[in-house]
């Protein structure tokens, strides 16, 4: 299973772990943003930190 790296506290997260959040977005999609659960940093794409 693929792993988040942490920019911040720079723990690996399993995807499980992430704390997600969608809002809807004013052109009529959505946008969701991931949380670590452990320092409380926003990711917008977890792409970027994949391990």
């Amino acid at each position: 299973m693929p792993k988040i790296h942490c920019p911040d506290c720079s723990r690996d997260i399993g995807m499980h772990e992430l704390e997600g959040k969608t809002t809807t977005v004013r052109s009529g999609g959505f946008s969701t943003r991931y949380r670590c659960p452990f320092c409380r940093t926003d990711m917008d794409n977890i792409t970027d930190y994949l391990v």
